[in-house]
């Protein structure tokens, strides 16, 4: 690979992901994102989100069979003809690819300890190849509480996408936006955490919001590397 240079750069792309309880609004999120969108639908919640309805760029895996069925997708997938991809939810994806592992098992409900280490290097090894592109990407994912330890010994318990540790926190710290949704009860009004705390994984490396509502999520200010790009382009 030849060295880096800013010159060379285009513009950013964004990568963002997003986690909270099933029917929380995470895929309708994806409507507030400009431009032209395709969806990779892991787990067919679209069907009843009105945006999706009646539009046609959309994947949606085969869940008998989700090793090959992404391959597929992956080989037939163009980037540029779309400005951004949504790719929900990879935890529903964690979950068939267990199931489509222990077919192979004597009871066929299994799963042997080989193939969690394939997986830990399977969704590695499909997000670096999809982060590759040269688009925006929309992350999405279940939550689940997950026992953390800081560096005094002190263990607790902390909001965070539902995927397993390894391929989680290559995911987390390869996105440029890590934020768990929400709802208020009382209103229904959505909104995203978006600063980190003992109690929920989150980080935003965009601007300084701590949060913001859901229709403005994707509304943050010009970036340092949107600056740093335009000013070595300006020096040419």
């Amino acid at each position: 690979m030849p060295a880096f240079k800013w010159s060379d750069k285009k513009k950013p792309n964004y990568r963002w992901l997003v986690y909270g309880i099933a029917g929380v609004g995470k895929t309708t999120l994806s409507k507030y994102l400009k431009g032209k969108t395709y969806l990779l639908s892991l787990d067919k919640s679209f069907e009843r989100v009105k945006f999706w309805q009646g539009n046609d760029d959309i994947w949606v895996l085969d869940p008998d069979n989700p090793i090959e069925d992404l391959s597929d997708f992956y080989n037939f997938f163009k980037p540029s003809d779309y400005d951004n991809l949504v790719i929900d939810n990879i935890s529903s994806l964690q979950k068939l690819f267990f199931v489509e592992k222990a077919k192979g098992t004597k009871t066929g409900l299994a799963n042997k300890i080989s193939d969690y280490n394939e997986w830990n290097t399977y969704l590695i090894r499909f997000i670096a190849s999809v982060f590759k592109w040269n688009i925006d990407i929309l992350v999405t994912a279940w939550e689940a509480q997950n026992n953390v330890t800081d560096p005094s010994g002190q263990a607790f318990m902390q909001y965070g996408p539902d995927i397993r540790d390894n391929p989680r926190d290559y995911l987390m710290g390869s996105c440029d936006v890590v934020a768990r949704m929400i709802q208020k009860p009382q209103s229904g009004e959505r909104g995203l955490i978006m600063q980190g705390s003992i109690d929920t994984y989150a980080k935003n490396r965009l601007d300084d919001r701590p949060g913001c509502k859901a229709e403005d999520f994707f509304k943050f200010k010009k970036t340092d590397l949107e600056k740093a790009v335009d000013k070595v382009k300006e020096k040419k």
